[in-house]
């Protein structure tokens, strides 16, 4: 498994590529403390390394978060949980519906009965998540799925699969389409452009290539 290391204000950010659709999971370090994002391990290796990289860090695992529901960015969630049971899961109530249902989550159309069943605690728009010495505001876009979260920092954020480096999420309709550009022209494009944006697949990127290059934008 990779491992892709950035230094961030306040935080240091570890990208890593999973499962077989090679989602972004992050591990967050701000002070001592940590935060994993979208664990969507599905072999045994990855939620080892994964693991192993949260016990070698002199932090405790404050946070797992979720930015939707879907089955390649909760499939390790419940494997997470119970082996770090001091940590408290958030997620958006809407996403959790779609990740406890293997039909909503898409596990089923990759041949798997996935289903989420770990308890979480509610993320909602507005909301502020402390970490060590930052704290993340919390966004709400919708169209992607009906309530993905992003979470923004002074200098960056984590976009799950609203935005990516030259594209943008997909959607199951038009009208949920233009929800999607609306919410990331709204909630992201008015970011200070040097923001790094930290994407649920592929390479991080910044507002300012995105507004210069993205053709969706």
């Amino acid at each position: 498994m990779e491992q892709f290391h950035e230094t961030m204000g306040g935080a240091t950010v570890t990208r890593m590529p999973v499962g077989p659709l090679m989602t972004n999971c992050y591990l967050v370090q701000s002070g001592t403390e940590l935060m994993l994002i979208d664990p969507g391990m599905v072999w045994n290796r990855e939620l080892e390394e994964v693991a192993s990289l949260i016990e070698s860090a002199n932090a405790r695992l404050r946070w797992i978060v979720c930015t939707h529901g879907h089955f390649d960015h909760v499939s390790g969630v419940d494997t997470a949980m119970k082996r770090f049971p001091n940590a408290t899961l958030l997620m958006d109530p809407r996403e959790v519906e779609l990740a406890r249902d293997p039909m909503a989550n898409y596990a089923a159309q990759m041949g798997s009965t996935f289903a989420m069943h770990a308890e979480s605690s509610p993320l909602i728009a507005g909301q502020e998540v402390p970490l060590g010495l930052i704290t993340y505001c919390i966004a709400t876009i919708q169209g992607h799925t009906p309530a993905s979260s992003v979470l923004i920092a002074r200098d960056h954020a984590f976009v799950g699969d609203t935005l990516f480096a030259g594209s943008v999420g997909r959607t199951p309709s038009q009208e949920e389409f233009e929800q999607l550009l609306a919410g990331i022209r709204v909630t992201l494009m008015s970011l200070p452009p040097a923001t790094r944006i930290f994407p649920g697949h592929g390479e991080p990127t910044t507002i300012g290539a995105e507004l210069g290059e993205n053709p969706w934008l």
